[in-house]
């Protein structure tokens, strides 16, 4: 069930189905051994569609294999990923709808993805999920700043910093959640935890986002207290920022300057505790067009990292099969013909004497 799930949309042969149920210990029948179970997943599938009001066969049979017949709302996988998808198109217009958008797309996963399959068509479109949940988690913790919601994700932020590690991407976001809470110290705290972490697992540095995020942590740089936040209109300073990875040259049309709360607890040299005008886009959302998307880059790249380390695997998989096949082979053409073994195999006789090659002295 699950190789027609990562394959929906397309029919999977016979062939691979039973590379899928039993590997390298496939039956001697196993094209009737695979009939069926393709059967009793049918009676299922049937059963499940009576009891729900419906009559259409979902399971259907091709002259290319098999494939499964729904709609894409139909099949959490695909349901997910058009969530996500609307929830990034409209995260600048509307970062709190794109928030309650991808909290209920991450509703949808129950444990890890296609839990409990082994074949290679599962596990490449399991390592393709997981990362896709990443994403997501990801988009969902940037849309909650935008939001203002950071005192809401401190928590959860927190958790996943401690189940994975390696994530740096979820440091950088707890250390502004924690910074725009008023809680300086350890916002500092989580950038030495992640140091320390991959520096005894891996042996290597944070990333260069996480040691600037640092530094603006340390010289209160303002844009950590908006993601929308511009160059004000009357300074003469350089017209040039970094806005949560993403760089512009100059302010958008519309930009306007508006009091942003610094973090309580947090002064700075002259102002206390005061409100400080930092300048925020004027009238509708910022909508992405001045800033490079980075980060949707990034979730791209990791994404192709992700299914080229599923094919890899997957395509080790079938070798160790194929040799094992193989070596089947050569054992069942020796038994039959045990007194002419296959050349470099078997029982060899005693060794003769190497052949001799008499070579003119040299001059």
């Amino acid at each position: 069930m699950g190789a027609l799930i990562v394959k929906y949309g397309s029919s999977v042969s016979a062939e691979k189905l039973c590379d899928e149920v039993w590997g390298e210990r496939s039956p001697n029948r196993s094209a009737n051994a695979l009939q069926a179970q393709v059967y009793r997943l049918r009676r299922l599938i049937d059963r499940v569609e009576r009891d729900s009001g419906g009559t259409q066969q979902r399971l259907i049979t091709r002259e290319s294999g098999y494939a499964l017949r729904a709609e894409p709302n139909q099949i959490d996988s695909e349901l997910f990923t058009q969530m996500v998808d609307r929830a990034r198109r409209t995260a600048d217009r509307g970062p709190d709808v794109a928030e309650k958008t991808l909290r209920g797309a991450l509703r949808l996963w129950r444990g890890p993805a296609l839990q409990g399959s082994r074949g290679p068509i599962c596990l490449a479109g399991a390592a393709v999920l997981e990362e896709s949940r990443f994403s997501a988690l990801e988009l969902l913790y940037d849309v909650s700043l935008r939001a203002r919601m950071h005192d809401n994700i401190i928590a959860e932020l927190e958790e996943l910093t401690v189940s994975h590690p390696l994530r740096e991407r979820f440091y950088d976001q707890l250390m502004v959640a924690l910074y725009r809470s008023g809680r300086q110290a350890q916002a500092l705290g989580v950038y030495e935890r992640a140091r320390r972490h991959l520096a005894d697992e891996l042996g290597i540095a944070p990333v260069p986002a996480l040691n600037k995020r640092m530094q603006q942590i340390l010289s209160h740089a303002p844009e950590l207290l908006d993601p929308f936040t511009e160059v004000t209109a009357d300074t003469d300073r350089a017209q040039q920022i970094i806005v949560w990875g993403r760089r512009t040259a100059s302010p958008p049309p519309g930009a306007s300057s508006a009091a942003v709360p610094v973090p309580s607890g947090i002064r700075r040299p002259g102002t206390g505790t005061a409100q400080r005008p930092v300048p925020v886009p004027g009238g509708a959302q910022a909508d992405g067009a001045w800033a490079a998307p980075l980060d949707d880059e990034v979730r791209q790249l990791r994404s192709v990292v992700a299914r080229l380390t599923a094919q890899q695997q997957a395509l080790m998989t079938t070798v160790r099969r194929l040799s094992s096949r193989l070596d089947d082979t050569i054992h069942a053409v020796e038994r039959r013909n045990p007194a002419r073994p296959a050349p470099g195999y078997g029982h060899r006789g005693p060794l003769e004497p190497p052949l001799r090659a008499d070579f003119p002295p040299a001059p």
